[in-house]
């Protein structure tokens, strides 16, 4: 008798733990390895944006597919084409195969400007939004998700669940950091466990943080050390009273005690104290620069005025400061700029466009040139974008006007990603009734003839999204 009670008992376990598998369906990450699998220990290019380049191939970001709201298992990996990140063989003059294929199933997107991917040796990270509902069936968007996917599109992990889609932060190739704003927190989680508890922040790098300035590194090469590029930025205000000055750290990806360092503090300067606001940074031959206003107080007044944009280039990674060898850009406080290089300058990027130098030249005007987007400065021009989202050009020595890239009238989503230039070419999403990846050729355009570049869709397209393309086509031509 007690022999059959247990046995019974073992079968209602049994069936209880069906339906509520049954009822609970969780997201599976179980995926068969692609056939062809890219050379992990190949230097990566373009790393932190829509497209990476690693070895043979080009993987991006396949279009814009919005935060899925209607059902959580629209964005449980396998599902999703569009915003997925897809690779394609790229070819040694920049031209792409026909082997599109989906290596990360999950819609990549987060609703900060930090919205692109990095690729580590076998591992692509990026973030994407949560695919869990809560009781009531309502898909919880605000929670965001930090992952990994290895090349072969096999081991997915979850690295952190995050309560926040806005969240500063930046892959490297042994943590990732990330800037908990609510509570002043900058956090270090390393990434070269094999397994992850997605409840825990990490290694608390510093506390009581103001702001937060990642340096971009978009180039990674397995086979050499650390780079400057991989350091991290940030401000601590004074805790004295009356003092509003600021002093600006640096430190490794992992916090380590011995590269945490003031670079620029209260007591930098001989004629008074000011504090720091970094506008951009660059790196150039290993070498970091920074771009900064300084803002002065005096007494005990909180309403501080600013001196100038200033730049600093640190000649090696011992990061000494000297205030005698900082360069004033302006005695203007120049809010929004782009840098092209240390030596080259940067680019005032809100009203009326100039380029200020660090050698102490003249400062470049263009008229009443202005710019809705800055994309970059090649070849002698800048390439940029109007408030439509249409791509323009001017060139740099004033020669002619600005000229449309194009006049078919295709527009860059802004909302999302922006744009991305790499070898050649402008990859962006295109803001149209589908939002695929698209790309357009820089050769292409011809500053002094106006010759069209042609924008061509690079991308996976869904069935359904096929099917409206095509009725829209035999609509079109109804309509002639």
């Amino acid at each position: 008798m007690m022999r059959k009670k247990i046995v019974l008992s073992v079968i209602a376990i049994a069936l209880l733990v069906c339906v509520l598998c049954a009822a609970c369906a969780c997201e599976s990450y179980k995926a068969k390895a692609l056939s062809k699998v890219g050379d992990k220990t190949a230097t990566v290019e373009s790393n932190g944006g829509l497209v990476v380049k690693q070895g043979g191939y080009l993987y991006f970001v396949n279009g814009f597919s919005d935060y899925l709201t209607e059902k959580g298992k629209q964005n449980w990996f396998g599902n999703v084409t569009k915003g997925a990140i897809v690779r394609v063989t790229y070819n040694e003059d920049g031209t792409l195969g026909d082997d599109y294929t989906v290596v990360v199933p999950k819609s990549v997107m987060a609703s900060s400007e930090n919205v692109g991917f990095s690729i580590f040796g076998e591992w692509i990270y990026y973030v994407s939004p949560a695919a869990e509902e809560d009781r009531a069936g309502k898909v919880q968007t605000d929670t965001l998700q930090f992952m990994r996917t290895k090349i072969d599109g096999t081991g997915t992990q979850v690295i952190l669940n995050w309560d926040d889609t806005s969240v500063k932060y930046k892959y490297t190739a042994n943590a990732l950091v990330f800037f908990d704003s609510a509570n002043s927190k900058l956090y270090s989680k390393d990434l070269t466990v094999k397994k992850f508890k997605k409840k825990k922040p990490g290694d608390l790098i510093d506390e009581d943080v103001a702001s937060v300035h990642f340096v971009k590194n978009e180039t990674y090469d397995p086979k050499a050390g650390a780079s400057v590029a991989d350091c991290v930025l940030y401000t601590k205000n004074s805790k004295d009273s009356y003092e509003y000055t600021n002093t600006l750290y640096i430190s490794d990806a992992r916090g380590s005690k011995d590269s945490k360092k003031a670079l620029i503090g209260p007591d930098s300067f001989a004629d008074g104290k000011y504090s720091i606001n970094v506008l951009a940074s660059s790196v150039s031959g290993g070498k970091l620069a920074i771009y900064y206003t300084k803002t002065s107080y005096v007494g005990t007044s909180s309403s501080g005025t600013v001196k100038g944009t200033y730049a600093y280039e640190f000649q090696d990674n011992s990061f000494a400061f000297t205030a005698a060898n900082e360069v004033c850009l302006s005695t203007d406080d120049l809010s929004k700029i782009f840098p092209i290089s240390y030596a080259e300058g940067v680019v005032k990027t809100d009203g009326n466009v100039q380029i200020y130098h660090t050698d102490g030249s003249a400062v470049d005007t263009f008229g009443t040139l202005s710019f809705g987007t800055l994309l970059c400065v090649k070849d002698g021009n800048f390439y940029y974008l109007n408030s439509d989202g249409i791509l323009l050009y001017y060139p740099l020595d004033n020669a002619a006007n600005a000229h449309y890239a194009y006049t078919t009238g295709e527009k860059f989503m802004t909302s999302f990603t922006g744009a991305e230039y790499f070898d050649g070419y402008f990859y962006f999403i295109q803001d149209d009734d589908y939002d695929y990846m698209s790309r357009i050729k820089l050769s292409e355009i011809d500053v002094y003839s106006g010759k069209d570049a042609t924008v061509t869709r690079v991308a996976i397209v869904t069935a359904a999204d096929k099917a409206k393309m095509e009725e829209a086509e035999k609509k079109a031509e109804s309509e002639k």
